[in-house]
């Protein structure tokens, strides 16, 4: 993972193929598996994106590219948060199949620098939540 000015980036191979993933980022309960308390998506261009945190924090944002087993982009933002509204950043989510398994990259741009080191943190929380969800393991429980 890397993080250059409002950018963090993040690479991980995950033992399922790209189309397994790729549910795990356009369907509701599946997302619940990984992140958060209930997750509310709507996987079209300008579809809805709502995350409610276990701290009953609310992540919204909408759905801006959508291909089907090799790349998604949302918006994401608080409700509530001064410096990050919903749908002020942005994040990519690409796909690469590599043999039996996916290697995703995760790019969040746009964060406010204050604002950084708690999203870091939560990506490198989150994503190997994800990599052991759609491997068909168990996430363990979340961190928020």
């Amino acid at each position: 993972m890397s993080a250059d000015g409002d950018v963090i980036r993040i690479e991980r191979r995950i033992e399922a193929p790209p189309d397994v993933v790729f549910r795990y980022l356009t369907e509701s309960s599946l997302w619940a598996r990984w992140q958060g308390q209930s997750v509310d998506l709507d996987p079209v261009p300008g579809g809805r994106v709502a995350i409610r945190m276990g701290d009953d924090q609310v992540v919204e944002g909408s759905y801006v590219e959508i291909r089907p087993g090799q790349r998604i982009v949302i918006t994401w933002g608080w409700i509530g948060h001064p410096r990050m509204p919903p749908g002020t950043t942005t994040v990519e989510f690409d796909l690469v199949a590599d043999g039996s398994g996916t290697i995703l990259r995760l790019t969040h741009r746009g964060l406010p620098a204050e604002d950084l080191p708690i999203h870091r943190q939560g990506w490198d929380a989150f994503v190997p939540r994800l990599a052991a969800a759609a491997s068909d393991g168990d996430p363990g429980p979340s961190p928020l």
